[in-house]
């Protein structure tokens, strides 16, 4: 883990601010996977949106892998649990704001509501910056010897419903960082998740870049796109939809968990001047953009073959040829043909799309999430190891010596259902 002095070192080195998608990654934020994998059970494992329960004592192997191979590499690494208790250290009012957080999240239920989450709001008061911390990942069952004996404690016990698992629930879903929030140029989205298992996920974000002794005083802007939502839609985004490729170019999937009324009301911020949607199927499986197109150069990605001609893609626009703004948005369509689509809209008929060497490959990549690849530069990137050697994405990638491929080990890290774009976020990256 990075001392605060590390921490502080490598924010103050440079701009904090991520210029694009494939451009040199010069510092990056992730979650090495703790306690928290330990509260998933056959029980709760779907609610939790895990696939498997992982070995963790593999898990936090395999991630530290990844982690030495960034570093080895020129990038710095910092952890989110360390950025979290830095902040919560030196901050009351970040304490609050993590507290009050936690209280509006909430799913508890009780007889007496609001009896119980005053009692809550009390026994989170009363703990230390550290244990709010551990409580927030971790997360916090329904247990005297986790609630300890007073009296708050014994108020949320007796008010709370005795089927309750969770009074505060784990985040074993930290590990995928890219989903909370996305930094473009100098602005800083807190994404709206589409399952309430994440909720309180964008709130430690939230919590870090406003109230971070370096962070909150980096010139990053958080923008409030939620405020621009339209009343009675629930707007959701996150940043595993969300690919920025530089000179105000955004390329986001809408699927299962990015929707049409959230990528709407990110064009209304006016911050992007080309929005390019491409729709994706709504299922596990497709999660997100990244689990079948990711960047993997300055004029290629990866691309899963089965869907290459089923995903609509449109460009997004608010404003008319004279500049006046829509009532609503509109959807302009350039069809299923995404290889031709994006060809057209980045105007680049150069573009390369990888995949494996035939589709029933490629099916099995995808699964693996080996589509789903970390660019640590320009054509240098990231994925798990593994796969078909001879039609895999990795060998394809490989082929002529075109791209340099860093290989993570999947064990430990596949069951949750995402590969290494997922696992990590962007705090300094520069233009491709």
């Amino acid at each position: 883990m990075n001392s605060p002095k590390v921490s502080r070192a490598i924010l103050v080195k440079g701009n904090v601010g991520v210029q694009s998608e494939c451009g040199k990654l010069d510092v990056v934020l992730m979650h090495r996977p703790g306690q928290e994998l330990r509260r998933l059970t056959k029980d709760n494992i779907e609610q939790l949106l895990f696939d498997e329960i992982p070995d963790v004592n593999q898990t936090q192997k395999s991630h530290d892998t990844f982690s030495k191979y960034l570093r080895a590499n020129g990038t710095h690494v910092l952890y989110m649990k360390d950025l979290l208790t830095e902040t919560l250290t030196v901050s009351r009012d970040a304490c609050q704001t993590l507290i009050d957080g936690i209280i509006t999240n909430s799913m508890l239920k009780g007889k007496r509501q609001q009896e119980l989450l005053t009692a809550l709001r009390q026994w989170l008061t009363d703990r230390t910056p550290k244990q709010l911390v551990d409580d927030i990942i971790t997360g916090v069952a329904r247990l005297s010897r986790e609630l300890g004996s007073s009296l708050a404690a014994q108020t949320i016990l007796r008010e709370s419903d005795p089927t309750t698992e969770f009074i505060i629930p784990p985040l074993p879903n930290l590990l995928f960082t890219r989903d909370a929030f996305s930094i473009i140029e100098k602005h800083v989205f807190i994404w709206n998740m589409a399952k309430p298992a994440r909720r309180n996920e964008p709130l430690i974000f939230r919590v870090i870049f406003q109230y971070h002794p370096q962070l909150s005083t980096s010139g990053l802007n958080i923008m409030e796109w939620q405020s621009i939502i339209n009343d009675g839609q629930m707007a959701t985004i996150e940043g595993g939809d969300v690919a920025y490729l530089g000179q105000g170019i955004l390329l986001i999937g809408s699927g299962e968990r990015t929707n049409r009324a959230g990528i709407e009301a990110l064009a209304r911020t006016s911050v992007f001047q080309r929005i390019i949607a491409v729709k994706i199927p709504a299922q596990r499986d497709y999660m997100h953009l990244d689990t079948v197109l990711s960047s993997v150069g300055k004029n290629t990605f990866t691309l899963h073959g089965l869907l290459a001609n089923q995903m609509e893609v449109f460009t997004v626009e608010i404003r008319d040829d004279n500049n006046n703004v829509f009532i609503s948005a509109k959807w302009i369509s350039y069809g299923s043909d995404v290889r031709g689509a994006l060809r057209k809209l980045l105007n680049d008929n150069s573009l390369i799309f990888y995949d494996a060497a035939d589709e029933a490959t490629s099916i099995v990549e995808q699964r693996e999430c080996r589509h789903n690849v970390l660019a640590i530069d320009d054509c240098h990137v990231m994925t798990y190891a593994g796969g078909n050697m001879e039609k895999g994405m990795v060998s394809q990638m490989m082929r002529n010596n075109a791209c340099r491929v860093g290989l993570i080990p999947p064990e430990g890290l596949l069951e949750g259902g995402g590969g290494a774009h997922c696992m990590t976020n962007a705090i300094r990256r520069r233009a491709k």
